[in-house]
């Protein structure tokens, strides 16, 4: 009997091209599966760039949030003068280094303008704050980016997808459970109630803001981080713009304008008035008689036929930006004052604390 000659090469069904990801979170996780080191660039608004390493998030860049850099200069915690010699430090090293890349962080370690851990958890809350601040809108398209180059300040070895999932699905929860929707409160223009206004310290965020002083019994029942906060909100400004110019995270500020909110310190300015439909009334050239009543009784609205603000989901909440917004009244009856419920879940927002910290 000869031997067996068949092809067991026909044994194995042949792997055929992966599924197109239908969202950005599932294509973070096929790309952690791969090893993916490059970038994925997303386009909605604001949009933004997400760093890799080997599947690891290492940095998330987005006009929608501060970056790890903005935390550090507009905090205060490093002067531009380090930061400077920190990137000429690091340029010259990766000058001489065959990947031609330097490391701003080692740089600015090896200089003694930050410590090794608080760099780390300054790296770890912008990319947290990144990834919260991108699904405050609707999402768009993406496409990945091999060969991109890396983020200036990039945290290593990384976040895994699921772990940047689960906490920016907590975020979003907790801002629903206290305001409402936070990309409604995210858009919205914030300046100091009646009565509060010049609270703080002038020039706070570089435009000359504030310069008075509530009485002192007043002023004391108001924190330093709040009072810095009113005076940086100009009524131009929303929470992105507060935490640009105090360098702060977008979800620290939105945590701190709902709590400031509760204590009425606030004046939120109302949204931009949405342009009236064009009328379909029939056109009468001025000077001619207006037409006759044809007896025909007006046309009636259908409640629930037609819904502008979003599609309404089977517990009754709306679903707006792709983040199911929970049912219930208006913003202002489900509020809640957060001093009783600390937010403190790990990974906190680094950024209170390392503004003020000491080298």
């Amino acid at each position: 009997m000869t031997p067996d000659t068949h092809d067991h090469e026909h044994d194995h069904v042949q792997a055929g091209p992966r599924p197109a990801a239908r969202n950005v979170p599932a294509q973070l996780l096929a790309l952690r599966e791969e090893d993916f080191t490059g970038s994925v660039v997303v386009s909605s608004a604001p949009g933004g760039t997400i760093h890799l390493e080997r599947g690891l998030i290492t940095a998330i860049e987005t006009p929608g949030a501060p970056t790890a850099e903005t935390l550090l200069l507009k905090s205060g915690r490093i002067g531009q003068a380090d930061w400077t010699a920190a990137e000429t430090a690091a340029s010259s090293a990766g000058a001489a280094s065959s990947a031609g890349v330097g490391d701003l962080g080692a740089a600015l370690v090896a200089r003694g303008s930050i410590g090794a851990a608080e760099l780390e958890a300054v790296c770890a809350s912008a990319v947290f704050d990144g990834a919260f601040a991108l699904v405050l809108s609707p999402p768009g398209a993406w496409e990945n980016v091999e060969a991109a180059p890396p983020a200036g300040l990039a945290l290593r070895p990384g976040i895994e997808p699921k772990r940047l999932f689960e906490e920016t699905a907590r975020r979003t929860a907790l801002l629903t459970r206290a305001w409402g929707p936070p990309g409604e409160l995210a858009r919205t223009r914030i300046r100091p109630a009646a009565g509060v206004s010049g609270v703080g310290v002038s020039g706070v965020g570089g435009g000359g803001v504030g310069g008075g002083a509530l009485p002192g019994p007043a002023d004391a029942r108001i924190p330093a981080r709040h009072r810095e906060t009113l005076a940086a909100a100009t009524g131009r400004r929303t929470a992105r713009d507060i935490g640009f110019a105090l360098g702060r995270g977008v979800f620290a500020v939105l945590l701190d304008l709902v709590r400031m909110d509760a204590r009425e310190l606030l004046h939120r300015e109302p949204a931009a008035a949405v342009p009236m439909a064009p009328s379909i009334a029939p056109r009468t050239a001025p000077g001619e008689p207006l037409p006759a009543d044809s007896g025909q009784p007006l046309p009636r609205r259908v409640p629930g036929a037609r819904n502008p603000a979003g599609a309404v989901g089977a517990d009754g909440g709306v679903v707006a930006g792709g983040v199911a917004v929970a049912p219930g009244g208006p913003p202002d009856a489900r509020r809640a004052d957060l001093t009783e419920r600390p937010a403190t879940t790990e990974p906190t927002d680094t950024t209170a604390t390392t503004e003020k910290s000491t080298p």
